[in-house]
């Protein structure tokens, strides 16, 4: 799973969390709920609910808290790559602009390529190689080939670093979670709030015969 996959799992995870909880307090706190007068309805038992939903809630927000921490350092990290990489560039063809200024000031002859990158660093530098070089006039210049090869003029547009943080594989943190197919399922249809499907009496697992409200997603 991708990095922003799993960060937009964790946000619908927290939304249907949200809804669960929400939907039981309304249970529990309406007075005239069609429940209320059933001998069955165990309040306590919504309410253990409800706590392990909060409980829940909480470790889910801590998750995604550290996705996004996880985001932004890939991200920072990425950015501080290309900008050293950048930096290691610029010094590499500044020391072949200084050797064009050396070269054409002891009388060389360098391509105009060449002569043109001096020139566009700097004119005053370029006028001093020149004059420089007329001083040299009776020296015996060699003829250069150019410093930069063609594939040096290729301008590649560097990758953005939040795509490259978004695009990170990882295993999804809250795979498995108690309501993450609730979660997955809010995602693929664009985040539809649930709904309380149905209430089953069950007299089993104990006999106990408390009335279990199921919500279903």
């Amino acid at each position: 799973m991708k990095l922003v996959e799993a960060r937009q799992f964790a946000s619908n995870y927290l939304n249907t969390l949200s809804q669960k909880k929400n939907e039981l307090t309304k249970i529990l706190e309406d007075k005239n709920s069609q429940y209320v007068n059933d001998p069955n309805f165990d309040k306590a038992e919504i309410t253990n609910q409800i706590a392990a939903i909060e409980k829940e809630y909480d470790r889910a927000q801590d998750i995604s808290d550290r996705l996004s921490e996880m985001d932004y350092l890939i991200e920072s990290a990425e950015r501080t790559r290309q900008q050293n990489e950048q930096a290691a560039k610029n010094t590499k063809e500044l020391l072949k602009i200084l050797e064009v200024y050396r070269r054409i000031s002891k009388g060389d002859k360098v391509p105009f390529k060449d002569e043109k990158k001096l020139m566009d660093y700097s004119h005053k530098l370029y006028a001093a190689a020149k004059n420089m070089a007329l001083l040299n006039q009776n020296a015996e210049g060699k003829k250069r080939k150019s410093l930069w090869k063609k594939e040096d003029e290729i301008t590649k547009k560097p990758a953005d670093p939040s795509d490259i943080a978004d695009n990170t594989e990882i295993i999804n943190p809250l795979a498995g979670a108690p309501y993450s197919s609730g979660a997955d399922k809010a995602g693929k249809a664009g985040g539809k709030t649930s709904e309380i499907n149905k209430i089953n009496k069950i007299s089993g697992a104990g006999g106990t015969g408390k009335t279990i409200i199921n919500i279903k997603i």
